[in-house]
Order: C-alpha cells, then sequence, then structure tokens
C-alpha cells in the first residue's frame, strides 16, 4: 500500500489505525480481545463477498451502513448458527470502529450515525452456574497428586477456585507472578487481565502450600510459566478445557450434580464472585478482584444471589393470615402530606 494512502481516510487506512493505534497503542487492549475483532472483521468480508461480490480489497466506509449490518446479523444467524450473544460480540467490534471512525473522518458521520443505530440483539438468560464447596472437593480428590499432570491440575483447580481467574489469565501465569510465597499469610499471585491491566489477588494459606511444594517437585525456573503441558510445551486454553472436563466426568461418580451443570473455567469465576458475595463483601472489591473494568458486570453476580434466595425463601412456609385492612383516605392532599 502507498504511503498516500494511510494520509487519506481511506478505508484500510482506518481499519489499520484502529487497530495499531487506537486499540494496541492507545487502549492497549489484551491480544485475545484484538484477534476477536480481527474475526469479526473477517468474518464481516467474507460476507459481503458471499452476498454482494465486494472483494475485501474495495470494501469502503459506505459498506458499513446500517442495512449491511442488518444483514450481516441475519447471515450470522442463518448461514453460521450463530446465537446472539455471538453475534452481539461482532455487532460491538463494528460499532467499536465506527466510533472510531466518528472521531477520524467525521465525512463519513452519516453512514456512522445509521451504522451505530443497528441494535444489539436481544439475549436469553440463561440460569448461572457455580460451584459448592462439596463439589470442589470431588473434584480436587479425582486428582492423582503421585503424577505430575494430577499435581498440574490441583493446583490448576485451587487457582482457579481461590482466584477466580480468566483461563487466559492462568495459562500466562509465570512463577515470578507468585509474591510472598514464603509466607503462607501474605502470599498472593500478580495477574495480567484484559487491557493488560495488572492486579494483585490473595490466595489461600492451602493454595499457598500445595503451590510452593509443587514448584519445587517440577524443579521449575522463575522465569517459566507455571502450566507446561506434558511435553514441555505451554499449556493452552484448550488443554485447560480439556482437563476440567475429563475431572467433572470422573468427579460426577460421587457428586452426580456437577452433570446437571456447564462446568468450565469461567464457573470457576462465578463461584468466586458468589463465595464473596456470601462472605459479604462489597460488589466493589468483587470488581477489582476479578478485574471487571465496570462495577455493572459485577452487578449480575447480585442478581443472581438474590434469585437464590427468591428460590429459597419460597420453600419456606408462608403465613397462613394475611389479610390487609388499610382504608385508603378520601382527602389525597391528605395523604400525600402526610408522607
Amino acid at each position: 500500500m502507498k504511503t498516500s494512502d494511510y494520509q487519506l481516510n481511506t478505508f484500510p487506512a482506518l481499519l489499520q489505525k484502529f487497530f495499531l493505534q487506537r486499540m494496541i497503542q492507545q487502549k492497549r487492549m489484551s491480544g485475545q480481545t484484538v484477534n476477536s475483532y480481527r474475526d469479526s472483521f473477517k468474518i464481516y468480508f467474507e460476507f459481503l463477498s458471499r452476498q454482494y461480490g465486494i472483494a475485501a480489497s474495495h470494501v469502503d466506509p459506505k459498506h458499513l451502513d446500517r442495512n449491511y449490518i442488518a444483514e450481516f446479523l441475519c447471515y450470522l444467524e442463518k448461514e453460521r448458527h450463530n446465537k446472539a450473544i455471538t453475534a452481539n460480540n461482532r455487532l460491538s467490534a463494528i460499532h467499536s470502529f465506527l466510533s472510531f471512525v466518528a472521531v477520524e473522518a467525521p465525512e463519513y458521520s452519516d453512514i456512522v450515525n445509521r451504522g451505530l443505530s443497528v441494535p444489539y440483539q436481544k439475549q436469553d438468560t440463561v440460569a448461572m452456574d457455580f460451584i459448592t464447596k462439596e463439589e470442589f472437593e470431588a473434584m480436587l480428590k479425582v486428582c492423582d497428586t503421585m503424577t505430575s499432570i494430577g499435581s498440574r491440575e490441583k493446583l490448576m483447580l485451587l487457582i482457579l477456585y481461590n482466584t477466580g481467574i480468566r483461563i487466559s489469565e492462568l495459562t500466562e501465569l509465570h512463577c515470578t507472578d507468585i509474591i510472598d510465597l514464603t509466607i503462607p499469610s501474605r502470599s498472593c499471585i500478580r495477574v495480567m487481565g484484559k487491557g493488560r491491566k495488572e492486579r494483585i489477588v490473595p490466595i489461600w494459606k492451602t493454595t499457598a502450600s500445595f503451590l510452593s511444594k509443587y514448584m519445587k517437585k517440577q524443579n521449575l525456573n522463575t522465569n517459566e510459566k507455571l502450566f507446561i503441558g506434558k511435553n514441555g510445551e505451554d499449556l493452552t486454553r484448550s488443554g485447560v478445557r480439556f482437563r476440567i472436563d475429563k475431572i467433572v466426568l470422573l468427579a460426577a461418580a460421587k457428586k452426580p450434580s456437577l452433570l446437571e451443570k456447564n462446568i468450565s473455567a469461567h464457573t470457576f469465576r462465578h463461584s468466586v464472585a458468589m463465595n464473596l458475595l456470601s462472605a459479604n463483601v462489597d460488589l466493589s472489591t468483587i470488581a477489582i478482584w476479578l478485574g471487571h473494568e465496570s462495577i455493572e458486570t459485577t452487578h449480575k453476580y447480585m442478581v443472581a444471589d438474590m434469585e437464590m434466595k427468591r428460590k429459597a425463601m419460597g420453600k419456606v412456609s408462608e403465613p397462613v393470615n394475611t389479610s390487609y385492612r388499610y382504608k385508603a383516605s378520601p382527602d389525597i392532599l391528605h395523604f400525600l402530606n402526610s408522607l
């Protein structure tokens, strides 16, 4: 591409500036988020090519107008069989780019406003699964700590259930991220979260003790990854999912309730939030603990906790005498003044 192309507000120039400057340099978004946005645009270009015969090299800002985006959402649903949550993630990437274009290239404001007017799809509310203490202990018991893989699995479970870190954060942990391991009461883990934001999460004494023994037994160097695959490679996200699935199946023999839940690494995150909430930890602290950018994200756990309390209340017998004998006052002003 010619240098002059970058100096103009062409679509390729705007898109590349959005990724390189806005997302990576300015907002310092994680590699996972960048990849997600990248894939969203690749799928959008595939849609334009298949539906309208528009090659990626010929895409113009006008191809992000409302009608194109609305058709794209239909394409995701009918052709790719995506659920609303996936379609909304793709739409979020497009909306973010359009908001960037609104500032960088105001000459496209009409197209931007129409594109941003495309609403997000309504998502079905899914019941939030979480792991009970008994279920967690059943999962720990099936980890054979006489083997290196079993020890790694147990440590993985302990850290997930203790800290609630994301699967991507778990696989990126290095031995240097473990702080004050020699003092169990002060031990904690340094986590690099979304947007490359660092946070410190405390760990239990039992987790710290097992972690210390694990690192010595595995003879891990300070600069090494904490979790390594059986062949010496870094443990991947899919590797974590595979191990958790296997552990759940084995533990279900003692705790069948595990099979009724969709257990993943993120379920541990839900469980930590619910445990903290049950311990009367305030939402702002939980938000910091989990690395949420907004406390609104954390609020969903309070809603889930309230729903559980409603279900519990429904099992309690209601009083028989619930008659209501209040008589309304005919003087409405008198009523309002009494409030």
